[in-house]
């Protein structure tokens, strides 16, 4: 079968014949590949600055963001059930923390994750994974359920900075309109927070009105001083000024990866109780309370993120920044 990936001996993003994934272990399920996302993760990937093909391998199939339909079931799951596949999968023998069921947080950096390290991912028509591997979707979000994996990282994200936080925190400010700033943005309206997201977009901008409709305040210009920071741009600059937007006991968390030399203001934030956090890869729990917040989250937001292509059109997408805030490429389209 055909998937779009790297070959990492030539250094090409292209179609490759790999052979049809087959079910090893009583839990394994064979899935049909329905939807699946691009972010900017892949186009990362795409110019090799990261990424490791399979073992024996120099090809690596992309695709991390899915929704899937079970074709041959295992593990309790049954014929033409909906699922959204968890990424990363635990390092062997597992640390602590895989072997408590965060692979989210392992110790070791020795974790697989389907598209981007050490296993192929599902710009592909098949797939097999383990059951446990796989989040069961209502029908009810079938529209919408491929956003769970990067709203898991942004689960993940509220979590941690809510909970780091050492007061109660009113504001919160979204650096960056993209998939993740808007979907960050999203949640911490359903957690009744005063939302301000920065960005470069113009006000006409269908991201920005999407997100004032949505209940945020949007400025290009200077931004207000937040209880909670959360950086999405994974630019340089504006991670280096977050620290500088920060309230008294306030907490900012690196969602979008940058390397950034910045001096951190020590004595300010010591005296201030100011936090800073980075996340990334989401839990089995961030997966489940993102399907939750599908629930509630008005779809008209959710439909607006979302343009689908058809699946042939997987490379350009790649290799381009399209205008919309999420491409999702529907199968045999």
């Amino acid at each position: 079968m055909l998937g779009v990936g790297l070959d990492f001996g030539s250094r090409t993003l292209g179609r490759y014949e790999i052979p049809e994934p087959v079910r090893t272990a009583p839990g394994h399920v064979l899935l049909r590949v329905l939807e699946a996302g691009v972010c900017g993760t892949d186009r990362e990937l795409s110019r090799f600055r990261f990424g490791v093909p399979p073992a024996g391998e120099e090809i690596l199939i992309l695709g991390h963001e899915a929704l899937c339909e079970v074709v041959e079931p295992g593990g309790g799951l049954a014929n033409g059930d909906l699922v959204a596949p968890l990424i990363r999968r635990s390092c062997q023998p597992a640390c602590r923390s895989c072997a408590r069921g965060r692979r989210d947080l392992c110790l070791t950096g020795s974790y697989t994750e389907r598209g981007i390290v050490g296993l192929h991912g599902y710009f592909t028509e098949f797939a097999v994974d383990d059951a446990s591997d796989l989040l069961p979707v209502p029908g009810a979000l079938a529209d919408v359920a491929v956003l769970l994996e990067p709203l898991s990282v942004v689960e993940k994200a509220v979590q941690a900075g809510l909970a780091a936080h050492p007061g109660e925190p009113e504001t919160a400010l979204v650096q960056g309109a993209g998939p993740i700033g808007i979907l960050t943005t999203l949640v911490l309206l359903q957690r009744g927070l005063q939302v301000v997201v920065w960005s470069a977009e113009s006000s006409d901008d269908p991201r920005v009105r999407l997100l004032c409709e949505a209940g945020a305040r949007y400025t290009a210009g200077a931004p207000p001083a937040s209880d909670l920071v959360f950086e999405a741009t994974g630019a340089s600059a504006p991670a280096r000024a977050a620290f500088e937007r920060l309230n008294p006991l306030g907490v900012l968390v690196l969602i979008g990866a940058c390397d950034f030399p910045t001096e951190f203001p020590g004595v300010r934030m010591v005296v201030a109780n100011q936090t800073v956090l980075g996340v990334v890869n989401g839990a089995r729990q961030h997966f489940e309370q993102g399907a939750a917040d599908l629930m509630k989250i008005d779809r008209r937001f959710l439909s607006g993120m979302i343009a689908r292509r058809k699946w042939s059109e997987l490379p350009e997408t790649i290799l381009s920044v399209p205008a919309e805030p999420k491409v999702v490429h529907v199968a045999g389209a």
